[in-house]
């Protein structure tokens, strides 16, 4: 099933719902064999955790994940039984909702043997690619929750539809994969600044750097903003080729 849809930034995605599972089994393997980090939901929570996939049994109908970070998500999974999880590979968004078959542990680490998804929700983006900013060029990004809370994090990529911010893990960040409002100031050089409306979509942890990365959408946009954004994405496309041409 395929459902398009575009949005007020002009960016077209393209929705589909995978029921096949060699497809289910093709899309995953590449996650395990990268060890991509996926971003788990529990029903009634609002907090992120952070968990990998570890092998995939098509015999059994199942597939392990690795234990969730922070570990407060473990007795919170054993009692719900139920998850959700979401990640982003090479422009791909995937996500899926299993119960748990059973919880075990080795060398006193927890990994959870879950179903094999019955469908999977895949989303893969047509027209905005997201442009990665070197860490030479520094991208400052404020974010503002509506409690009054303020994080400092650096741009990471961006798209004309969205972007992903990465901070360093000082501190816990409250920000809910339901946010609509969280305002965002991107600091961009030559002194330009882009105020506008950040929703989070998902939040993965990177234990090798103590780095946390928020990804998400840009949601109303006006004209100036819009075309702002889109200037700078095509400044850093034409960087890049510049430094691959040398």
């Amino acid at each position: 099933m395929v459902d398009n849809d575009m949005t007020d930034n002009d960016y077209t995605q393209q929705y589909e719902t995978v029921t096949s599972t060699a497809r289910i089994s093709m899309v995953l393997r590449p996650l395990m064999e990268k060890h991509a980090i996926i971003t788990a939901t529990l029903p009634g929570s609002n907090r992120f955790f952070n968990t990998a996939l570890l092998s995939i049994d098509l015999q059994n109908s199942t597939i392990t994940i690795d234990g969730l970070h922070p570990p407060e998500g473990h007795a919170l999974f054993l009692k719900i039984g139920r998850l959700t999880l979401r990640t982003t590979y090479e422009g791909i968004e995937v996500n899926f909702t299993v119960n748990l078959k059973k919880s075990d542990s080795e060398n006193n680490m927890a990994f959870y043997v879950i179903d094999f998804p019955e469908s999977i929700r895949y989303l893969q983006r047509r027209s905005a690619f997201r442009v990665p900013v070197s860490a030479a060029k520094e991208v400052t990004v404020e974010i503002k929750t509506n409690d009054g809370k303020s994080f400092t994090g650096e741009l990471s990529d961006i798209s004309a539809g969205g972007m992903c911010i990465r901070f360093a893990k000082k501190r816990e960040l409250d920000l809910s994969s339901n946010t609509e409002d969280t305002q965002c100031c991107i600091y961009l050089p030559d002194k330009r600044k882009i105020c506008c409306i950040f929703k989070v979509c998902h939040s993965n942890y990177f234990e090798i750097n103590n780095s946390l990365h928020i990804g998400g959408s840009f949601e109303h946009l006006d004209k100036t903003q819009h075309r702002t954004i889109e200037r700078f994405v095509i400044e850093l496309q034409r960087l890049a080729r510049k430094s691959l041409a040398r």
